[in-house]
């Protein structure tokens, strides 16, 4: 035992052995585990009790108490069934609840079923309603498309909106549900263009689309020549801001005229909460860079007035008067940036990777500067 003695007087095992002692220490401080469902203490009260706890719930918050484990489902019985069954704001609360609940996947962080709110139903991710879908869910699905974007699903944004409400975190499912960067070049116009989706949740509970589609385009081969915007903010700026059109124009003209840069104001829709804004700036050796960027508040998740204003019809405005829109339009922009400011030079909101990848495109040699 006396070839011990020199061992433990090593700097080398003095340090093993205070880090074996503080990792044992650390692992007795460490909580216990909490018990599963099936062995709860909710398991260790009387059923009558269990019963009247669950008749104080209401319908769709006793029916997700019930579902914790058959110890709890056979003492709560069924008599939060019949208001369940009455009402369908009940059983769309209690598919959010069902949801909530649902452990995401550690990698993907995202549900394997979706909330759809028109079918009441949870659907399988990969599926949907599929056929059995409800006028209501098509009619949706629809306007998500014509209306909005391509690539928007109203299944996800259901499920997004029923998670926040829960509290649960949702950034890191909206970045992976936002589409990629979209970048081409038009050799019929020599126009190249990128196309940019974001989403993000207000502080007062809204989903707010931020769109941005840049171009860089040739000098004109006609003085005064500019390029029309075929992007449509949304289906109403036609009818109720044509003056829009001539504001594209402007910022370019100005441009072209000897301005380094140039934008318009804010235009916002007056049917609905649409907000856009458009410029133009110099890219020396390369034309000019066109601009656009709109914000669209989606709202909350359920059937608010935002959402049907979306795909409501223009209604025509007397000659010589105006129709103001029902929103702050800066409340819809800041609820986005929240004070971020990037947007009126346009630069700051495209990553450097994306900007790089719209010149790689572009067949304009480089100049000297921007």
């Amino acid at each position: 035992m006396d070839y011990i003695q020199p061992l433990l007087t090593t700097p080398a095992s003095i340090l093993a052995l205070a880090l074996a002692f503080a990792l044992y220490a650390s692992i007795r401080r460490q909580p216990p585990r909490p018990r599963n469902l099936n062995s709860s203490p909710f398991t260790q009260l009387p059923y009558e009790i269990i019963e009247h706890i669950a008749s104080f719930l209401p319908s769709a918050a006793a029916a997700s108490f019930a579902s914790t484990c058959v110890c709890i489902r056979l003492a709560t019985g069924t008599q939060y069934l019949s208001a369940l069954r009455a009402s369908p704001t009940e059983r769309l609360a209690l598919l959010e609840l069902l949801l909530a609940d649902t452990p995401n996947g550690p990698i993907h962080n995202i549900p394997s079923r979706l909330l759809c709110t028109h079918c009441v139903r949870l659907v399988p991710i990969n599926v949907g309603c599929g056929p059995s879908a409800k006028p209501a869910c098509r009619e949706t699905w629809e306007i998500s498309k014509n209306h909005i974007d391509s690539s928007f699903s109203p299944p996800f944004f259901h499920t997004i909106m029923a998670m926040h409400r829960h509290g649960h975190e949702t950034d890191e499912l909206l970045s992976r549900i936002s589409p990629p960067t979209y970048t081409t070049y038009d050799s019929n116009t020599r126009v190249a263009s990128q196309h940019r989706l974001r989403y993000k949740i207000t502080d007062e509970g809204s989903l707010i689309l931020r769109t941005q589609a840049n171009y860089i385009l040739p000098h004109p081969d006609v003085d005064g020549q500019t390029y029309p915007l075929s992007q449509l903010f949304c289906g109403h700026f036609g009818g109720h801001t044509s003056p829009m059109d001539k504001d594209v124009a402007l910022v370019q003209t100005k441009v072209y005229e000897g301005n380094t840069w140039s934008k318009s104001k804010f235009w916002s829709c007056p049917t609905c909460p649409t907000v856009a804004m458009v410029g133009a700036r110099k890219f020396r050796g390369r034309g000019i860079g066109l601009f656009t960027t709109w914000w669209k508040d989606l709202g909350d998740g359920r059937a608010d007035q935002k959402w049907l204003n979306i795909a409501s019809p223009v209604v025509p405005v007397p000659p010589g008067q105006t129709k103001t829109a029902a929103y702050r339009y800066l409340d819809v922009v800041n609820g986005f940036e929240e004070g971020n400011t990037d947007y009126f030079d346009f630069d700051g909101l495209v990553s450097p990777a994306d900007r790089k990848e719209l010149f790689r495109l572009c067949p304009y040699k480089v100049g000297s500067g921007k």
